[in-house]
């Protein structure tokens, strides 16, 4: 049986807005980041698209933008740490540029950051890929909502797509990726973005 996996990444924070490097740290959602977070609301109302279950990296900014896209819930929803950001070690709270000059189009950080305390790309794809399995394979009936971030989005995508294709998304505050699953894979569909 095809399942629908529709996974998105948090609105913009406090940090988004500075410029800073947010990654198993935290920030609050901004006015805006909450605006963006209500507009996903209306787009699942709109389509009339319903979740049997709902999950969320474990970080406060990810949990306040799902509690704000489905603010209805009939389920709670699951925190996962699985589902949490690219650790930058020594890096976090610093000013995004550091990162910007190590930032490869494919694979992103690499294993930059892990000398300075952070995780590698294999570390960071490979709990974002066995976290979402486990979520299609045992605790979703049809559709589910996942909220997470922009890097581990970012792997993901490139290890569904290869690297090179995968690298041509951005993926913005609260664009969602709709994906099907079925028999172990997912099969890419569409980037939505629902404030437009």
């Amino acid at each position: 049986m095809t399942k629908i996996l529709y996974l998105m990444r948090h609105g913009q924070t406090v940090f988004n807005l500075k410029g800073k490097i947010q990654g198993a740290s935290d920030s609050p959602l901004t006015n805006h980041g909450i605006e963006q977070a209500q507009a996903a609301a209306r787009y699942f109302e709109n389509n009339h698209i319903e979740f049997d279950t709902l999950f969320s990296s474990s970080q406060e900014r990810a949990c306040d933008t799902l509690e704000n896209a489905v603010p209805n819930h009939q389920h709670k929803y699951v925190r996962s740490k699985g589902l949490k950001e690219w650790h930058f070690g020594v890096f976090e709270g610093e000013s995004i540029e550091l990162l910007k000059k190590i930032k490869q189009p494919t694979t992103l950080y690499g294993d930059y950051v892990v000398p300075f305390g952070g995780e590698s790309r294999l570390q960071v794809e490979q709990r974002m890929t066995d976290t979402l399995t486990e979520i299609m394979e045992h605790h979703c009936d049809k559709t589910t909502l996942a909220v997470s971030h922009g890097s581990t989005i970012g792997l993901f995508i490139r290890k569904c797509l290869g690297y090179e294709e995968g690298s041509s998304f951005d993926i913005g505050n609260c664009h969602i990726l709709k994906f099907e699953y079925q028999d172990g894979q997912f099969k890419f569909i569409e980037l939505i973005d629902p404030t437009l």
